[in-house]
């Protein structure tokens, strides 16, 4: 992965903290498997490299036990 943020803010960059109040409108709530959907659908419709590994780079701190591959 060429593009990533530091550990310790991806949880808090304003990319996830959209994706995660997108759904939290559209769902109601938030859990670690809806977030991986929405994130897993980002990462397949994102055309921008640099998007592209950094949703991977969330994926892959939802679903640690999962590599993250776009898709």
């Amino acid at each position: 992965m060429a593009n990533s943020i530091p550990e310790n803010y991806i949880f808090r960059c304003a990319l996830y903290k959209d994706v995660e109040r997108k759904v939290m409108l559209k769902q109601g709530y938030i859990n670690n498997d809806i977030l991986a959907q929405a994130f897993s659908t980002q990462l397949k419709n994102e055309k921008n490299v640099i998007l592209t590994d950094i949703y991977a780079q969330i994926l892959a701190h939802l679903q640690p036990d999962k590599t993250a591959q776009p898709g």
